[in-house]
């Protein structure tokens, strides 16, 4: 589960175009039935640090391994609040509300400036789940949601989804949503020095559960 760690491109445009226009992302709060969903701050850092200790975090995401406490502070000082004000990355942390513990971090990256007659405006689903929260169903609930907001508030045409070949547990939730596997990306991604195969996914308007 990969909430994405870098930007990614926008859809480039030619010379001949006036340069779009920067618009910065509405931060929420988003709601559902049981979670909270808020950009990270700075009482987050503690927890982020030690739930990004886990092994399967690590394992199937690009966060740094070893996670050191300098890379949750650059995830919610800079990269967070960059990504938000950018317009390309939204990255929301995900707290059960009853309770305040983090049950994960949604994010969307990689968002595509929309201009006429280019293309649809796409970005790319990421998520991890922390170890204590799991088997609750709160990811596939602020997932979905995060999606829903997509397509609503920023209009989006598609989100796609990469996972590792491997990642069940990730696959299991984007299939609960609506997404389509695609395929099977081989070699097309490196992680902690070994190149791995993604499979691939995405969703269009109206087709999310």
């Amino acid at each position: 589960m990969d909430v994405p760690r870098t930007r990614q491109r926008s859809v480039e445009v030619p010379e001949s175009s006036p340069p779009a226009k920067v618009t910065a992302l509405p931060e929420g709060p988003l709601r559902t039935e049981r979670l909270l969903l808020r950009p990270w701050r700075e009482q987050d850092i503690p927890g982020i640090y030690r739930i990004c200790q886990d092994p399967d975090i690590q394992r199937w995401t690009t966060v740094p391994s070893p996670y050191l406490l300098s890379d949750a502070e650059w995830f919610v000082r800079e990269f967070t609040p960059k990504g938000f004000a950018s317009g390309d990355t939204a990255t929301f942390g995900v707290f059960v509300q009853e309770t305040g513990q983090i049950a994960g971090a949604v994010g969307l990256g990689g968002i595509t400036t929309f201009v006429v007659g280019r293309g649809v405006r796409t970005a790319e689903i990421g998520y991890w789940a922390n170890p204590e929260t799991r088997g609750r169903g709160y990811i596939t609930e602020a997932v979905r949601e995060v999606v829903r907001w997509g397509f609503e508030d920023l209009r989006l045409g598609r989100v796609t989804w990469q996972a590792f070949d491997g990642n069940k547990a990730s696959q299991r939730v984007i299939e609960k949503l609506g997404f389509t596997i695609v395929g099977l990306q081989r070699g097309c991604n490196e992680l902690h020095g070994e190149r791995l195969d993604m499979w691939l996914g995405d969703i269009l308007p109206g087709e999310l559960r």
